[in-house]
């Protein structure tokens, strides 16, 4: 299913503060959403190590979201731990066209 999260890009670039990870909703589930340059990233707000909450957290310069809780760090495109230590975190493809920002979960 697909959720409209905002009505445009340009919106979707203001709104998102580069590289600070928000909490939204779509549907039933709970996202963390994240902005690095032209590029959104969407996963599972919940960590899957020991469930903390990854808009908590903190991005790096390579594309990774920390988890607040024990510091794993996960790959925002892949969802993978970096460091293979626990499952991948759950991804979600985020488009933008003309008609704004949208998120496929």
């Amino acid at each position: 299913m697909t959720f409209k999260i905002l009505d445009s890009k340009q919106k979707a670039e203001a709104f998102f503060e580069e590289g600070t990870p928000k909490l939204i909703r779509a549907g039933d589930n709970e996202i963390c959403l994240v902005r690095k340059g032209n590029t959104f990233f969407a996963f599972d707000n919940a960590c899957p190590h020991m469930g903390a909450k990854l808009h908590q957290g903190n991005t790096n310069h390579l594309n990774e979201i920390v988890c607040p809780l024990h510091t794993y760090r996960f790959n925002m495109k892949t969802g993978e731990e970096v460091n293979k230590r626990c499952k991948s975190m759950k991804t979600y493809y985020v488009h933008t066209n003309e008609g704004g920002l949208f998120i496929d979960c």
